[in-house]
């Protein structure tokens, strides 16, 4: 009894802090009603019965017509006996045999029905008693299935308890919607299912209207977490029975996880270069025993599962700012206060950055000089991610800013279009990158995807039917391309690409990737090689074609000698995509599209991101669970491909000016940027505002 109140009193409880008391009063109202009137029924059969007992007593005593003189007429021992008059009169009719035939052997005869058994009611079995829902005989509740109902009562109070404790928990907003229905469904359906007449109907059919809820919940809910935030996968019910079994004597194992291995599934590990692995392993011990590792890995999940590339730490004596750089862009996470627990000097956000200079091998209590480091991240799951993360920290006016950059080990693109690129200009770059010679430059802006797409360039370029060989320096080393020959040197032992060029180009490749060649003396090189049918691909930090071009001449080399071999440059620059999910469609102004260039009759709509509705109707919608309410979801590449012609090497030589350098090209009908953006619009994958960013690089 103490634990069917306490239920009750946790249901309670729940329905007060998912403020639906009163629904809930309506409910709990209505079956102690369904309790009263079963007990009345049952209690008005009880004192029918003892009446009907009595009356059974004074006939044995002194026979049927003294029982009939004593009787009074009326009330319920009359309704008693004229209700047996009828019985016994129906009895007697289904004794008597039919067309006057005898009675069959065995029947009973009429004067025994009508004696004094004839006041006993007929006794149903438990088979019986199961047909009649969770309704026993005389209209009232089964003794037997009363307990089973209180059961799957208690199984949908333990089902909502821990619903909105976990909704809670993960701060989901839906919560009062979600507790409303599922209180709303028990009430309902459990009410059309309590009065189901056959009790194998109405016993499965409840236990389902408690379970089946919570397991939709339970997918919904662990679709978008990390593997060790879900619950009742195999690992989670292995757990769970493994405790269970503990806490009634049965030993059961479970795999002990260490205290680095707890939270997110992520693992760091200690990197550099030219550095003796157990060196690196002791700092990997040394971080994993600080009291704020386990914090540092959070973080560093919480950024990687957002999609950010970058990540800033701003320390202060009041607060610690987090930003991610998420699709090129800035975004600022909630601010934590600076507190210090009774006992010690830092704050939690200290250990953390105390735990993260020990990982990469600097001292943890420098708060000044400038240090910098390099660790790696992987991120668990079906598929491992690994990321090569760069950290700096810097000492500032009101504290310590730390930056953290991350590098997949595996660029996510295979071809050009998955990198955006259109048809037309695929087969453009493929002959400049599949000649037989010249330089050809792949350029962008900084932190705008160079290093990702040059992979790319040289996976789709002919690999197989030519020698190819990629000269890189391994402090910056890039993943291994097969049929691609390895060349590198070590810049931070003073080499350059001239350290193993000569070598090289003794073994006469056909094609040469040399990244970033702005010395003077390896791009002479270079270009002397041209002449000897050979191919060199390289990359340049510029904000378009044009600039790059420039940037090659600004290491004195002669301009004839580089412009006559320079064959072409490409340019991009990565642009945010719309989310798919809540992009909004919108009729653009004449004034806008006639600014692009554009017919009305060309452009039926453009898409923009949603638009904001009054605060309670906002917060009803929710944020985009797809782009968590950013609005844009991932990037693609606007390119520039500007192949060089007679009349633009000649405009160079003679006048070199970066703005008619351009005009040429746009003569030429080579439109670059403009062209590719308004190609975006029109099929709606971005925003005008966004594409209006990125031309302003």
């Amino acid at each position: 009894m103490f634990n069917i109140c306490n239920s009750f009193i946790s249901v309670f409880y729940f329905l007060l802090r998912s403020r639906l008391l009163n629904a809930g009063m309506l409910f709990f109202l209505l079956l102690i009603l369904l309790l009263i009137s079963g007990g009345v029924t049952l209690a008005q059969t009880l004192t029918d019965t003892g009446a009907a007992m009595s009356i059974g007593t004074e006939m044995d005593a002194g026979g049927a017509q003294s029982a009939t003189k004593q009787a009074p007429r009326g009330g319920a021992i009359q309704k008693i006996s004229e209700a047996n008059a009828q019985r016994n009169a129906e009895l007697n009719n289904a004794a008597t045999p039919a067309d006057g035939e005898n009675a069959p052997a065995g029947n009973a005869s009429a004067e025994n029905i009508a004696g004094g058994n004839a006041a006993v009611p007929v006794q149903k079995s438990s088979g019986d008693i199961l047909k009649d829902g969770w309704w026993g005989p005389g209209s009232y509740i089964s003794p037997i299935k009363l307990p089973i109902y209180i059961f799957i009562f208690l199984i949908w109070v333990g089902c909502a308890s821990w619903m909105n404790s976990d909704q809670e928990r993960l701060k989901k907003e839906s919560r009062e919607a979600l507790n409303f229905l599922y209180l709303m469904l028990y009430v309902v359906l459990g009410t059309v299912f309590f009065f189901v007449p056959i009790f194998w109907v109405a016993f499965p059919a409840t236990l389902l209207l408690c379970i089946v809820p919570v397991m939709i919940y339970v997918v919904k809910r662990n679709k978008p977490l990390p593997p060790h935030e879900k619950v009742l996968t195999g690992e989670h019910l292995y757990y769970l029975y493994a405790v269970a079994m503990n806490k009634i004597g049965v030993k059961i194992k479970v795999k002990k996880r260490l205290s680095y291995q707890i939270g997110p599934s992520i693992e760091m590990e200690s990197a550099g270069k030219n550095i003796d692995p157990k060196i690196l392993q002791g700092r990997l011990i040394v971080a994993r025993n600080a009291p704020g590792y386990n914090l540092f890995r959070e973080n560093i999940f919480d950024a990687l599962t957002s999609n950010a590339t970058s990540m800033i730490f701003d320390f202060t004596p009041e607060r610690t700012l987090i930003r991610h750089q998420v699709d090129g862009v800035w975004l600022d996470m909630a601010p934590f206060p600076r507190v210090i627990e009774k006992g010690k000097n830092k704050d939690v956000f200290e250990e953390m950055l105390e735990s993260a200079k020990l990982l990469i091998g600097v001292n943890p209590n420098d708060r000044r000089s400038r240090q910098t480091g390099t660790f790696i991240a992987v991120l668990g799951g079906k598929k491992k991610k690994k990321y090569e993360a760069e950290f700096t920290s810097q000492g500032t006016k009101t504290g310590e800013a730390v930056m953290i950059q991350f590098t997949a080990s595996k660029v996510p693109f295979k071809n050009l279009g998955e990198l955006g690129m259109r048809p037309e200009i695929q087969t453009k770059l493929l002959e400049q990158i599949n000649a037989s010679q010249g330089i050809f430059i792949v350029s962008a802006p900084p932190a705008n995807g160079l290093r990702s797409s040059m992979d790319v360039f040289i996976r789709v370029c002919d690999r197989f039917t030519r020698d190819v060989v990629n000269v890189e320096d391994a402090v910056l080393s890039t993943e291994a391309i097969e049929n691609v020959v390895l060349a590198s040197y070590d810049s931070s032992k003073g080499e350059t690409p001239m350290t193993v060029l000569p070598d090289v180009l003794f073994k006469e490749p056909h094609a040469l990737i040399v990244r970033d060649m702005f010395s003077l003396e390896t791009l002479q090189r270079c270009c002397n090689e041209v002449d000897m049918q050979r191919l060199f691909l390289t990359t340049a930090r510029a904000k378009d074609g044009v600039e790059a071009i420039f940037r090659f001449l600004s290491t004195k080399i002669p301009p004839q000698l580089f412009i006559s071999r320079l064959s072409g440059v490409i340019n991009q620059r990565l642009i945010r995509k719309l989310c798919p999910v809540c992009k909004e469609p919108y009729q653009p102004a004449p004034q806008l599209l006639q600014q692009l260039g554009l017919r009305p009759d060309q452009v039926k709509e453009f898409y923009r991101t949603r638009t904001p509705l009054p605060e309670p109707e906002e917060k009803k919608r929710g944020v985009c669970p797809n782009c968590n309410g950013i609005g844009y979801r991932g990037r693609t590449a606007l390119f520039e491909l500007l192949i060089l012609s007679d009349s633009v090497r000649e405009l160079i030589l003679s006048n070199p000016n970066p703005a008619l350098i351009r005009q040429q090209f746009t003569k030429e009908g080579q439109t670059g940027f403009l062209y590719e953006g308004i190609h975006l619009l029109v099929k709606g994958e971005t925003t005008v505002e966004e594409f209006s960013r990125v031309m302003k690089m």
